[in-house]
Order: C-alpha cells, then sequence, then structure tokens
C-alpha cells in the first residue's frame, strides 16, 4: 500500500498530509475518525514488505513503545495491517526535532541544553525500568513542543531485555555519529549506551558541532572507540563539562548510574548548585581529580627545584654526602691536603660523580617531557582504547561505492540533507524547484549515471521546494460569440410589445435577424434579457415570436418564442427569460 491523503487505516485513522520519511517507514499526520483526535500513523515502506526483518522489527518497535509509559515518550495507540502494510498508530507531538533547533541555532544556551538533558533522561530511565534499551538516541528522535517539552520517539531498533534478540551477534544497530563504544565494536547495548548517546546530543549542542567525524559511517565509528573527544570550548563551564566528560566516558563504569541521576545532576547543575550534580554523579568528581593528577604532574615536571641540579655544593656538604651524587653542574671547590696540593684522588672521584648524575637528569628530563606531551595529545587518558596511529583510509577502499535512498531525504530542510550526504563523502549540489512542499525542504533527490549508486566524492543533486506555483485564474466571462459552436437555445419572454403579428427569423454571425411584423423594434440582447446587451454563441436556428417591427439577435439563437423585445439564450437546452431586464448581461457557448 502506498499511502496518501485521504488514505484509511483499519477503517477509523485517516490520514491528511506527511510529516517525515525514516529509515523503515513513512510518518503521517492523521485524525482518528472514532473519537475525534489527532494521531501520527507510521507505515512500513513498500519495498520492507517482503523481508521478514524489518516486518519483525516494526512489530517489536508496538511492543517497546506499548511497553513503557512515561510523558517524555510519544504513547503508543493502535497497532495493524492495511492491505498487507503494517501500521502504527502514536500520539501526535506538535513542534519539531532537535536537530532542527540545532540547525537553526547551532548553539543552544546553557540552560536549555540542561533542561532537554534532564526531561531526555528521565524518559530514557522510564524505559530502562521497564527494560527497554533504546539504541538509536539522536537529536533527529527527541521531539521539542512549543511549551519546550520532550517526547522520545522511533523505538524502532530498541531492544528488550526478555525477548531474543533481532541481529547477529556483532551486528552495529543506530546511528555512527551517536554510538556508543560498546556498539561500534558489535558487542551489545546497555542503558548506559543510551546515555552516551546523551552525552554526545548535549557536546553538540553546547559546541555547535559533534565531537567525532570522518570521512564515512566506519571512520566515525572508530572514533569512537579510540579518540577522546576534544575539550569543549572555554565558555561552557567547567561542571557541565565535567559532566559531558563523564557520559562520553570509553568505559561503562564511568558514566552515570542511571537516567535518573542524570535528570538530578543537570537539574541541580541548571539551578547553581554543584555539589547535588556531584553526589548524584560521582563519576564528576573522578574527573576532576584526574584533571587535578594531570595538572600537577605538568606542574611537577616544568619546575623542579634549582637545587637539584645547580647549586654550588658546601664543604661540609661534600665531606658528608657520597660523590656519586655531587651537583651536575656545580663548580666544585677543590680540597687541599694538609701541604696546599690538590688531592687527585678526590678530583677523579667528583668528576666520575658528576658524569653519572648528568646522564640520569637528562634521562630523567626527556622520559618525563614525553609522558607529558603523549597525555596532552598523544592518548585519551584511558588504556583500554588502542592509540589512534592507523590512518581512517583503511577501513574502507577508496571507491568504495555509497548508496543511498531518495525517499530518506525528501522533507528534510536543506541545511539538514546537505550534512547528512556530506557526512556519508559526497558532494551536494542544491537547485530550486517549484513544488507543493514547505519552501526550503528537498522535494527530490535526484539520481547520478549509476541510479542512486555514487563513489565518495561525487556530487549529488538535490531539489529544494521553493513552495506551490501560484495558478493562474481563468476568465470566466466570454464577451463575444463563436463562430464555430452551434447549439439550440429556446426562450420564452413578455415584454413590452407595439403590436402583434408573426415574426420569423434565422440567426446568422453577425448577430442580424430578419422579421415580419408590423411596428418596429429594435433590440439587442444577450444571453436571454431584452432591453440589454445580449450575445449568444450558437448554430443557426429558428425563432418564431410575436412582436413587432425587427429585431436584432446577436448570434445564432436557438428555438425561442415571445411577445415583444425579447430573445432567449440558454446552454444546451430550454431556458426561460423574462424580458425588458436591461441591466443584466449574459453571454452563453451554445452546445455546452
Amino acid at each position: 500500500m502506498r499511502p496518501q491523503p485521504g488514505t484509511v487505516l483499519g477503517g477509523r485513522y485517516e490520514l491528511i498530509s506527511r510529516i517525515a520519511v525514516g529509515g523503515m517507514g513513512e510518518v503521517w499526520k492523521g485524525r482518528d475518525s472514532v473519537i475525534d483526535r489527532e494521531v501520527a500513523a507510521k507505515i512500513l515502506k513498500e519495498e520492507y514488505l517482503s523481508d521478514q526483518g524489518f516486518l519483525d522489527r516494526f512489530r517489536a518497535e508496538a511492543r517497546s513503545m506499548g511497553a513503557v509509559s512515561h510523558p517524555g515518550i510519544a504513547a503508543v495507540y493502535d497497532y495493524g495491517e492495511e492491505t498487507g502494510s503494517p501500521y502504527l498508530v502514536m500520539e501526535y507531538v506538535p513542534g519539531e526535532p532537535l536537530s532542527s533547533l540545532i540547525d537553526r541555532n547551532v548553539v543552544l544556551p546553557e540552560a536549555d541544553v540542561l533542561e532537554l538533558t534532564a526531561q531526555s533522561a528521565e524518559a530514557l530511565g522510564a524505559a530502562h525500568r521497564s527494560g527497554v534499551v533504546h539504541r538509536d538516541v539522536k537529536p533527529g528522535n527527541i521531539l521539542v513542543t512549543p511549551d519546550f517539552r520532550v517526547k522520545l520517539t522511533d523505538f524502532g531498533i530498541a531492544r528488550v531485555t526478555d525477548q531474543a534478540p533481532l541481529t547477529k551477534t556483532g551486528q552495529v544497530m543506530g546511528t555512527a555519529q551517536y554510538l556508543a563504544p560498546e556498539q561500534a565494536t558489535g558487542k551489545g547495548s546497555t542503558p548506559k549506551s543510551d546515555l552516551y548517546s546523551l552525552g554526545i546530543i548535549m557536546y553538540e549542542a553546547l559546541a555547535g558541532r559533534r565531537p567525532f567525524t570522518g570521512d564515512s559511517q566506519v571512520a566515525i565509528a572508530i572514533a569512537q572507540v579510540n579518540t577522546a573527544p576534544p575539550e569543549l570550548p572555554t565558555t561552557v563551564s567547567e561542571p557541565i563539562r565535567r559532566l559531558v566528560d563523564s557520559l562520553l566516558s570509553k568505559k561503562q563504569e564511568l558514566r552515570p548510574e542511571s537516567g535518573e541521576a542524570l535528570a538530578t545532576a543537570a537539574r541541580a547543575l541548571r539551578a547553581g548548585d554543584v555539589a547535588a550534580a556531584e553526589a548524584a554523579v560521582p563519576q564528576m568528581i573522578a574527573g576532576a581529580a584526574a584533571a587535578a593528577s594531570a595538572h600537577e604532574a605538568v606542574t611537577r615536571a616544568f619546575n623542579q627545584p634549582a637545587a637539584d641540579g645547580t647549586r654550588v655544593m658546601d664543604q661540609s656538604e661534600a665531606s658528608g654526602a657520597a660523590p656519586a651524587t655531587a651537583p651536575a653542574t656545580a663548580t666544585l671547590p677543590q680540597q687541599q691536603d694538609p701541604d696546599g696540593d690538590l688531592d687527585e684522588a678526590d678530583e677523579g672521584t667528583m668528576s666520575t660523580g658528576a658524569k653519572v648524575a648528568i646522564g640520569v637528569l637528562v634521562a630523567l628530563v626527556i622520559a618525563g617531557l614525553a609522558w607529558v606531551l603523549w597525555i596532552f595529545f598523544g592518548g585519551s587518558g584511558d588504556p583500554d582504547p588502542q592509540p589512534t596511529g592507523t590512518p581512517t583510509a583503511e577501513v574502507t577502499e577508496e571507491d568504495a561505492t555509497i548508496t543511498i535512498d531518495p525517499t530518506a531525504y525528501i522533507g528534510q530542510s536543506e541545511a539538514s540533507a546537505t550534512r547528512n550526504l556530506e557526512q556519508l563523502g559526497l558532494e551536494v549540489s542544491a537547485v530550486e524547484v517549484e513544488s507543493d512542499r514547505a519552501a526550503g525542504t528537498v522535494a527530490d533527490v535526484r539520481s547520478g549515471n549509476n541510479g542512486y549508486d555514487f563513489q565518495e566524492g561525487d556530487t549529488v543533486t538535490i531539489e529544494i521546494s521553493t513552495g506551490p506555483a501560484e495558478v493562474p485564474q481563468e476568465d470566466t466571462q466570454d464577451d463575444s460569440g463563436s463562430d464555430e459552436d452551434s447549439g439550440q437555445d429556446s426562450g420564452q419572454g413578455s415584454g413590452s410589445d407595439d403590436g402583434s403579428g408573426s415574426d420569423s427569423g434565422s440567426g446568422s454571425d453577425d448577430g442580424s435577424g430578419s422579421g415580419d411584423g408590423s411596428g418596429q423594434d429594435d433590440g439587442s440582447d444577450q444571453g436571454g434579457d431584452s432591453g440589454g446587451d445580449d450575445s449568444q454563441n450558437g448554430g443557426g436556428g429558428n425563432e418564431d415570436g410575436d412582436g413587432t417591427g425587427d429585431d436584432d439577435q446577436s448570434g445564432g439563437g436557438g428555438n425561442g418564442g415571445g411577445e415583444g423585445d425579447d430573445s432567449g439564450s440558454g446552454s444546451g437546452g430550454s431556458e426561460g427569460g423574462l424580458g425588458g431586464l436591461s441591466e443584466q448581461v449574459d453571454s452563453t457557448n451554445g452546445g455546452e
């Protein structure tokens, strides 16, 4: 079934307009005719109807969302099938996805980010308590209502803990930019995987960019596993940076314990209570301790006491100290014997100690500098992830084929579609077209030389709607007769009559007629009213009238009878007109 406006699902849900196109299906706005309320209907795409895996996943979404009841999660009302196409009826949420807010504003205020995070974390916590892991938390699946309330949607790839998995071992599910490291490596998802994805969203909303990027989805996933996120801008307050760092930890045990704990910490930071936030998420303190430890190490490395290598040794210190620990660069006093001669043995011993000390200190300084540089530029601070020395280009072949689904981009804003295509390694060209879609959204994606199969670096052309074209208004009034139309009209009328007699005439193309009678009557009629302007298009006909004088008739009339100054006109049939109405102007096409 291909949904369109007016389609009725299950005998009660009438589709009104399409809202969006997702990976598995289309989402439509509709109305429940039974209880008269707005709903959202998600319908599985036609190309997936024969794929049992997608059918199972679609049904699993209905079960997952139906298992959770929370104000922050879009409610499920019904599930059914129409002509073999499964559909899911959900709560209609007015508003827009968080991705649109970020696209429009780039960077959101800290207070708004914390509030959105708190509401999203509460909703995820409710799902986790019900045994449901979302596995695809991203800005496009977080709807924000006009009163700034959050609704989580699209549990299409959610995993229910007490159900058999729908994916094979090692299969990666989710969107690469928001994948947790354990998801990227195919090790499965946990509630803390959803919290990691929420941390990516926080980072993006605060910094105006995502922390991990790459030339392909695979390269981005590898960066999620191996690379530490860049530091947030210094304009972000330090406690919020520590909260984001705890969410983006590669180790799950270093992330917040639950969605509820994260919500408590976010609201505490919004209120300025850092201690309450640290009590809810102790991992923030661990992050602070790690930062302090690194700072202290750097301080020690670059602020060694000068006495360790440059002071002049006192005689008393020299007599009590071991020769090997003599200063490396000191000006050593020459010890003399009672006779005033230099003690050669002592001089030789001090020279050997100085050389040993110089070697040890140089080695220590080099090792310390190397360690400090590795902390700041080479390592992530986590022993588990592997070094990032392997180029990401080895992940995919240079000429790897990229296949896109054009329907997935139709309806998106130009900025969103361009960003999503560029993340696949494609160049984007936009052209404006007239379309019935909203202005500024994608109306279509043009195919390339190989259909929708592209190579990295190829250009994809997207059509951006400028809105529907204005339909010119048709001129419904015809001021002149037509020589090519024919028809018969009959009319009756009564009016002023100067005499009685028999009047017969035949219409001609120039609208002239002749009649026999007594008296004289000049009339020019249009459309069946005497005393006015009347033009009638039609074929030749007969007009019998009882009147006086000559009667001028424009066009060829049908059969008409009347008294006085009257001519009747009609459209393909019999029409009676009241003579003598001089104000009305009629124009009719005979034979219509």
